[in-house]
């Protein structure tokens, strides 16, 4: 068997990705699947499987190389120590056995002597393999083939034994990956000046401590205080009463022992994994490591889809980047991660930059699915379901490859969520009219598992003569329980049409079609159309807005009864509240949860202010509110983007999702305009303070 080497992290190019190799010492030809089992165990399901490496897997990738030993096993040494196990400058070697391994390194198992040293020619030998094998590495990894507790590095290279944990290579990645100092302590007194690593000081100010952002006005500076100087160990907590619910490794101030002495020098928290090993970093190291990779991850907040994942009433957030997705829960209050994945997720989606998402309870379980499509990344296009995995994450149950049947998928097909049938699973329309000679509409029904095409209209439907520049919504006009299809086109007839078909369950059929105009309403080309309930009568009633084609703007109320639609109400030029402008943009919800659906308004273009506001609907008649320029924390700007959503879990679709490329924030609309949560490029609850 030659070496070789295996990408078992693939998160990008390696020239923008830190870059992980792993070499194995002492594993032989028949130990090449233990080797194997070892790497995944303590590097892909121990380190990157929890906490910070979790969180940002996407900023590196891993190359696992594969040496073949001639001898399985490593060398080994035995020392006299002299009864003085921590000084090895008297120690004397008693035996040495050698085994002839792709590296060389020598096991001792004395702490002295770093567990481990290494031989004649190991250097070289380690610089040849990885010259050869991951000759872009940043960081390096060695595991022995050895049983014994051990392990040794610096300058970003660790090496391990086979009875080293997961947490003590996430320890020794602090170092390699983030500069950060150990935390732990020994006799010992310091008095030199400011260490240079951002989790240990000699400074005692609070006024000027560096890490002060993170600590609780009401704690104390100091927070440990060592009574012996210079002797003892580690101090806690012991200025004052230790606060009810502290937690030891995420509440931050200032306690004395740190970096190889218990006196003089300082750490963040009481027991961080620069400490302890299995805590995790304390605020002071985790924001330094996310700040050190943070655009190795290549993440930014422009791709976010609201979703409930788990059904509990409240939306979450999926956040999608290059080729990676990440889930966080929604708490009502704040976000929180809970499912990172890179690459692929299980049953074989591999996430790719133009990944497009559609959001829906496909199989009527309570919980949200996400339909995947790519047309542009690969060379044919592909369509997945991805449904809960039952441990917070996603899993692929459905791939459709190139076509379905009876349906040819193209680069310009689009999808619609609808629950055409009305048996609770929300399905999908399917539309292309830019890669055929004439459009196409396709109703595709989920069967909770998979999609089945029962329907395709090639070129027209009942009362509808298909075109490219069509547009199209969706909404249940009825009340029958069945979401219907709304089509509009304003550019491709001397006159613009608006047609409403109604869903049959498996077809469709033209319910009312208008030419021209609707009642109170001429319509135009610029007409924008919003699908709500505002009368919360159980049927789908159209806002319409145009700020394009008149002297003024215009937004109309038509209301459905279920065969047609009636003008209730028509602003022009403004709103009660609310002066009207060209680029307006509107987004429905249920701003105060009675049942009516309400719109969310946004202009950042049309005035020297930005404003958001909301217009509520009382059935007939609408009643404005705004804020200008900042919502709390929040500075409104022109490259701020709107999910409405349900965060909270309360009745209704009050609150938004604003996002733009480093910015996220989550913003409540009841009883007014406020901010909930704001993050800045990554989302963190800190106990106190943030990263900026």
């Amino acid at each position: 068997m030659p070496d070789s080497v295996t990408q078992i992290l693939r998160s990008g190019p390696v020239g923008a990705k830190k870059n992980i190799a792993v070499l194995g010492d002492g594993f032989a030809e028949g130990d090449q699947t233990a080797y194997n089992n070892k790497v995944k165990e303590l590097l892909i399901d121990g380190v990157f499987g929890n906490d910070y490496f979790y969180e940002d897997m996407q900023a590196f990738n891993i190359f696992r190389v594969n040496l073949i030993s001639v001898d399985s096993g490593v060398s080994q040494r035995v020392y006299d120590e002299k009864g003085t196990p921590a000084d090895g400058s008297d120690d004397t070697i008693v035996s040495t056995t050698l085994r002839n391994t792709a590296l060389g390194y020598i096991y001792s198992g004395s702490w002295a002597h770093c567990w481990l040293e290494n031989g004649a020619d190991t250097s070289t030998r380690v610089q040849d393999a990885l010259n050869t094998w991951a000759p872009d590495y940043d960081l390096v990894l060695i595991i022995l083939n050895e049983n014994g507790f051990g392990g040794c590095g610096g300058g970003g290279f660790q090496i391990v034994t086979l009875g080293s944990s997961w947490e003590v290579m996430a320890h020794e990645f602090g170092h390699g990956a983030g500069g950060l100092a150990d935390e732990y302590c020994q006799p010992g007194t310091y008095a030199g000046g400011e260490p240079g690593s951002v989790n240990v000081t000699a400074n005692t100010d609070r006024a000027t401590l560096k890490w002060g952002r993170f600590v609780n006005p009401a704690t104390p500076v100091p927070t440990g205080i060592n009574p012996n100087p210079g002797a003892g160990g580690c101090t806690n907590y012991n200025q004052g009463t230790r606060p009810a619910g502290w937690d030891s490794s995420q509440d931050a101030g200032l306690f004395e022992g740190a970096q190889y002495v218990t006196s003089g020098k300082y750490r963040p928290v009481e027991n961080c994994r620069m400490r302890g090993n299995s805590p995790p970093y304390c605020p002071v190291c985790y924001t330094e490591m996310k700040t050190r990779h943070h655009a190795y991850t290549g993440r930014n907040f422009l791709t976010c889809h609201a979703g409930d994942f788990n059904g509990d009433g409240k939306h979450d957030l999926l956040v999608h980047n290059g080729n990676g997705i990440m889930i966080y829960r929604s708490g009502g209050a704040q976000l929180d991660l809970v499912f990172s994945t890179v690459d692929r997720v299980p049953g074989s989606w591999q996430f790719m930059p133009n990944d497009r998402f559609y959001i829906g309870d496909f199989n009527g379980d309570g919980k949200d699915e996400v339909v995947v499509y790519n047309s542009t990344d690969w060379v044919m296009e592909y369509l997945g379901l991805l449904v809960d995995d039952g441990d917070n994450g996603l899993k692929l149950i459905a791939r459709y490859d190139d076509s379905m049947p009876g349906w040819q998928f193209q680069k310009g097909d689009r999808f619609y969520v609808a629950d055409f049938d009305g048996n609770g699973k929300k399905d999908l329309f399917v539309v292309n009219g830019a890669d055929w000679a004439i459009p196409y509409i396709g109703m595709l029904r989920s069967s909770g598992s998979g999609f089945t095409l029962v329907q395709r209209y090639d070129g027209s439907m009942p009362g509808w003569q298909m075109r490219p520049g069509d547009r199209h919504y969706t909404g249940d006009f009825t009340g029958e329980g069945r979401e219907d299809l709304w089509v509009f086109n304003g550019t491709e007839w001397s006159i613009p049409y608006l047609g409403i078909l109604r869903s049959t369950g498996a077809a469709l059929a033209m319910q009312k079609r208008y030419d021209g105009s609707m009642p109170g309403w001429q319509m135009r080309r610029g007409d924008r159309h919003y699908i709500a309930d505002f009368n919360g009568d159980g049927k789908k009633d159209l806002y319409v807005f145009n700020g394009e084609n008149w002297s003024i703007a215009y937004l109309g109320m038509l209301a459905s009864d279920g065969r047609q639609l009636a003008m209730v109400k028509r602003y022009d030029g403004n709103a009660p509240g609310w002066q009207m402008r060209k680029d307006d943009l509107h987004f429905v919800g249920d701003i105060n949860g009675d049942g009516k659906e309400d719109l969310f308004v946004y202009n950042s273009r049309n005035w020297f202010r930005e404003y958001l506001g909301t217009m509520v609907s009382n059935g007939s008649a609408l009643a404005c509110a705004w804020r200008h320029d900042w919502v709390g924390e929040w500075n409104l700007g022109s490259v701020d983007r709107f999910i409405p959503c349900n965060y909270e879990g309360v009745a209704g679709r009050r609150d938004l999702f604003v996002h733009n490329t480093d910015w996220f924030g989550m913003i409540r609309a009841t009883p007014g305009l406020s901010l909930q949560k704001i993050y800045y490029q990554w989302i963190h609850n800190y106990r106190h303070g943030r990263n900026w």
